[in-house]
């Protein structure tokens, strides 16, 4: 089926054994994050938010608000020192419409990433949820050797559940040059969690296809593009499961994307 290009008009917006060499990445990468020191466009902290059948039924009017947290959003890699580009292949890419944000109804959701890099153990990971604090949410670091190039999502261990109405930004950083530590490409964006006990009541009993349309009507991004991923994970030679993957990257300008394979990687423990 057809969709139509995602609209957020409706929202605006407020682990694993580490080598040596790991650490040190890590270590650099926070110290840039703690200290406040610009980090490729990092901006200001952002401030607390204010305020049974297949066919789904019509979607109520969604209007949480927000306040503008003013931090530039990068879907796409952005590099330290360099791009870490790589020749025929698109670029790290967050799974997120061009804004960075959107909206989840999971208490611990997931976060889907291209990563065009075949790595090594020379190499690292890492995935930060912070809130609107600034405040360390979770923090998920792996080996590059536990990687695969690919569409891989950090999924939130169900010990770390996100607060409704609350905004959070998350960072993806990738240490992709084993000579220069210091050289690492990232992205980053928003999320903020809302509790919608009639659209969770909707939901039940409905089909991931019909979810997945009621979630997308509702601007519930996150939501609705981890159902249709993992259903395509699970089938991958399912036709209509991979018309609704391919429909849904078309919908946020992810064309280049449709022929990447969906690889296991950073559930979080």
């Amino acid at each position: 089926m057809a969709i139509k290009p995602f609209n957020l008009t409706q929202t605006r917006f407020i682990s694993c054994g580490f080598s040596a060499h790991t650490r040190l990445i890590h270590a650099s990468f926070l110290s840039l994050l703690w200290l406040g020191l610009p980090l490729a466009g990092w901006g200001a902290t952002p401030s607390r938010t204010t305020g049974q059948s297949d066919n789904p039924p019509q979607p109520t009017q969604a209007s949480p608000e927000f306040s503008d947290v003013g931090r530039p959003r990068r879907r796409q890699g952005g590099g330290s020192r360099g791009s870490c580009l790589i020749a025929d292949k698109p670029p790290l890419t967050a799974l997120v419409p061009n804004s960075g944000t959107g909206l989840t109804l999971a208490q611990s959701p997931s976060f889907w990433f291209y990563l065009p890099y075949d790595l090594s153990e020379h190499h690292s990971v890492e995935f930060v949820l912070k809130d609107s604090q600034d405040n360390l949410v979770h923090r998920k670091t792996i080996d590059g050797e536990q990687t695969a190039s690919g569409i891989l999502n950090f999924r939130l261990p169900p010990s770390v559940i996100l607060e409704a109405n609350q905004s959070y930004e998350w960072y993806l950083l990738v240490q992709c040059d084993a000579v220069n530590p210091e050289r690492f490409v990232f992205v980053n964006g928003a999320i903020q969690r809302l509790e919608r006990p009639e659209l969770q009541q909707q939901l039940a009993g409905l089909s991931p296809e019909a979810q997945a349309t009621l979630y997308r009507a509702e601007n519930f991004w996150y939501d609705a593009l981890d159902t249709v991923a993992v259903q395509f994970q699970n089938a991958p030679r399912d036709s209509k499961s991979r018309r609704e993957w391919q429909a849904i990257l078309q919908s946020i300008g992810l064309v280049d994307l449709e022929s990447q394979p969906l690889v296991s990687c950073c559930t979080a423990e």
